[in-house]
């Protein structure tokens, strides 16, 4: 019996814990809310600090249960208890009561504390409390006064926030700067006044309200004033660094450090602009059939495998990846080796490629001179794409004029004119035989070629652009030569030497008014158009004095002759000099200080005029008269006997044909002898004599006329009828005028004998005996008396 109640005792010894522990869950963990909770406020910095302890315990089994409850922050302006604690500001959450590395000691003497910071523009009695969550779940929320809550509520004050708001940062790899912006907190809170500044702040280190003041920062910049609200800052090169910033307000020294309005960064900014790198060699080949262009790099060493490489391809080298023409073609892995480019259309060109590296930022490879690079030609382009077409020449004037089609929308693109003396082909395109002579604009598609005097040669011309195919802004020659398109199949003849005109020129007078001028032609002016001036004036060296009076065309050498009207009128007479210039086919002209002259020319349109003096037998001058062509005279009252008739010119006249009533034949006399006379005899059986004369001059110009010789004659006998040909139209038409107006004459003949007759019988009527005259009348007295008596 004793010994059953010995057994039953242990047993009931041994189940006494679990018993407890079935108590302790049957009473909602009652053992594990906190214990001590206590809330102490901070004005100056508007925080409240809380804080609790676990329970005070031995019993092994509660301690191994607060390793794995949590507790949980309740804040609320009215006493906090299991049927309103969720509609509560919850503080925070997820406290540990214990760790699992906590001794049984530790852990029943830990002390929980959270600071809370007071909302801004807080102003009230605020109670706070801890509910505990157990592992399975469960919920101790008894909110025991004086334990899990405050027996009473703490007063808190929250000023509003004065900080700036929602600070942003930003680091630009490209330029290495790193962009900071923020919201003034006037703009947020319009009662808060705008006469502050502002500070920029960096630090190594989070900021918060408890370390602001005891942190290392460096002030960044000036101050600001209210009206800032970004900021930039330029790094210098090889900068790395994980960095905070804060941005704060102060008015007259007063800053809210609370940093409630975001105005310090929670995540330091990475600023790093130092680049990766890759060193090596880069080899690349063009294949013109596939328009690709092979790289490899393998040999190239890099610093890091998770990098990326970039390969970059430009017109010209590479020494700034911004810099116009620039491309980047591809991004790869680090550890890539090869790769292929394909080569647009339309490309003709140097191209240059290189390799960099970059980091995780997009640092860019700084040192470009030793990163993998290499460049090659490349041409993509169609046949004749480069070339302009239609090039066509001709030459005129000592200019050759070339024509052509410009590249098809390439208004970028200018023209070089080359020239040479032969052929110009890709082969010996480039060399000295083929020279420059112009680059042309777009758009005008000619040239002129304006060359030295004196050539003669055969010249080839090509036509080349100068444009941009694929290269961006970068025009490249385009050394393309395709003959018939660009490059002439065909010589220009080009002469700039003048014609040679021959030594001699003659020009000869013909009495029908025109000169014949003659020349000999040349053999080696084939095109050559002869021209012959006139001068009438005795400036020789004068070209505007000399008029253009006709041309003839080369033919061989033969003599070449015009005829040129004279511009003497009848009655005139001019000596003008006639002059050989010459025009070529190719518009060079014979140069005036070398025209060749042709003596003075005597063109004479004027009648011979001629004194015929009457002597009788005794040598005594009986009578004169002037002829000078037309006029019908007579000799009257001349005494019987034996008269000689002689001449004085005052003309060129050379030669007197004359014919005597008495004789039918037509004699000369040559004025050149030393006495040209007629002799003509009047007796009382001969009583009237008529002689006919004509008067020839050198250039053959004649003077018709006739006298009357008789003893008793009055009225003059009929005009002796004698015809003489004339070429001249001029002399014939005088003639006429003079027989048209013979009526005219008879009727003054008629007036003449009258006032004879009125004369005569005056003078019987007088006392005193005429005078007989003695003397040669003169050449005036002739010529008026001739105009009643002697004309017809």
């Amino acid at each position: 019996m004793n010994n059953r109640r010995i057994s039953t005792i242990l047993v009931i010894l041994m189940l006494m814990p679990l018993l407890n522990g079935v108590q302790a869950d049957g009473e909602d963990g009652t053992y594990l809310e906190a214990k001590n909770l206590q809330a102490t406020v901070d004005s100056i910095n508007e925080t409240v600090t809380v804080s609790w302890d676990n329970i005070d315990t031995n019993d092994f089994m509660i301690l191994e249960d607060l390793k794995k409850t949590n507790y949980s922050l309740y804040r609320s302006d009215e006493p906090l208890n299991s049927s309103n604690y969720l509609q509560a500001e919850l503080v925070r959450e997820n406290i540990q009561a214990c760790t699992e590395a906590d001794t049984f000691t530790s852990c029943k003497n830990r002390e929980h504390v959270v600071v809370y910071t007071i909302p801004p523009a807080t102003d009230g009695n605020f109670y706070y409390g801890v509910i505990s969550t157990l592992q399975n779940g469960s919920v101790s929320d008894n909110f025991t006064i004086g334990n899990a809550t405050v027996s009473q509520p703490v007063y808190e004050f929250g000023s509003s926030i004065t900080s700036p708001y929602g600070l942003q940062a930003n680091y630009v790899v490209d330029n290495s700067t790193t962009q900071l912006s923020w919201v003034d907190v006037s703009r947020v809170d319009a009662s808060v006044d705008s006469n502050h500044t502002t500070t920029l702040w960096s630090h190594a280190f989070r900021a918060n309200s408890s370390n602001w003041d005891s942190i290392n920062k460096t002030q960044i910049g000036t101050t600001m004033d209210s009206s800032a609200n970004s900021f930039e800052i330029v790094h210098p090169a090889l900068i790395s660094r994980s960095i905070y910033y804060t941005v704060m307000h102060s008015f007259d020294g007063e800053e809210d450090t609370r940093f409630l309005s975001g105005n310090t960064l929670t995540q330091p900014l990475v600023e790093d602009n130092i680049g990766s790198i890759i060193t090596g060699t880069l080899q690349a080949q063009f294949n013109a059939s596939s328009a690709q262009t092979s790289m490899n790099w393998s040999g190239a060493v890099i610093e890091d495998a998770n990098h990326t490489l970039h390969i970059w391809r430009s017109i010209s080298s590479i020494t700034d990846f911004n810099a116009d023409g620039v491309v980047e073609i591809v991004q790869l892995p680090a550890n890539s080796t090869h790769y292929n480019y394909t080569v647009a259309p339309g490309f003709n060109g140097e191209s240059h490629y290189l390799v960099t590296l970059s980091d995780e930022l997009g640092n860019h490879q700084t040192d470009l001179s030793s990163a993998p690079h290499t460049h090659l030609h490349e041409y993509t382009l169609s046949e004749n794409q480069n070339i302009v077409t239609y090039l066509s020449a001709s030459h005129s004037e000592g200019v050759t004029a070339l024509t052509w089609t410009d590249l098809v929308n390439h208004s970028e693109a200018t023209y070089q004119v080359w020239r040479s003396t032969s052929q110009i082909t890709s082969a010996n395109f480039g060399s000295a035989s083929v020279a420059l002579l112009a680059t042309v604009d777009s758009g005008v598609e000619a040239y002129n070629h304006v060359l030295a005097s004196g050539v003669s040669q055969e010249a080839w011309y090509a036509v080349t652009a100068v444009a941009s195919f694929g290269t961006q802004n970068l025009t490249l020659q385009q050394t393309n030569i395709s003959v018939s398109l660009n490059s002439l199949d065909d010589a220009v003849i080009e002469d700039t030497k003048n014609p040679v005109a021959s030594a001699v020129l003659t020009a000869t007078y013909h009495v029908n008014g025109t000169t014949e001028i003659s020349w000999n032609g040349d053999g080696l002016e084939q095109g050559t158009t002869w021209k012959i001036y006139r001068n009438l004036y005795a400036e020789m060296n004068e070209e505007s004095y000399w008029e253009s009076v006709g041309q003839a065309e080369n033919v061989g050498t033969t003599q070449l002759t015009v005829f040129v009207p004279s511009v003497a009128q009848y009655g005139e007479s001019f000596s003008p000099v006639y002059a050989l210039s010459g025009t070529d086919a190719f518009g060079n002209t014979i140069d005036f200080e070398d025209w060749t002259l042709s003596a003075p020319v005597l063109e004479d349109r004027k009648t011979p005029n001629v004194q015929m003096i009457v002597y009788d037998s005794q040598n005594n001058a009986e009578a004169s008269r002037w002829f000078d062509g037309g006029e019908n005279s007579a000799f009257s009252h001349l005494a019987a006997g034996t008269y000689t008739l002689k001449f004085d010119v005052l003309d060129d006249a050379v030669t007197i044909d004359y014919t005597l009533s008495t004789d039918a034949s037509q004699n000369t006399l040559n004025l050149a002898q030393d006495l040209p006379e007629i002799s003509l005899t009047l007796s009382e059986q001969m009583t009237n004599v008529t002689v006919s004369f004509v008067v020839y001059d050198e250039t053959g110009n004649a003077a018709t006329f006739s006298t009357l010789f008789c003893t008793t004659c009055l009225i003059v006998p009929e005009e002796v009828n004698q015809t003489v040909e004339d070429s001249n139209e001029d002399d014939v038409n005088e003639v006429q005028n003079d027989d048209d107006s013979s009526s005219n004459e008879t009727l003054l003949i008629g007036i003449c004998a009258g006032l004879v007759m009125v004369v005569l019988f005056l003078r019987l009527r007088g006392s005193k005996p005429a005078k007989t005259p003695s003397g040669l009348p003169s050449k005036s007295e002739d010529q008026w008396i001739s105009k009643y008596v002697s004309e017809q």
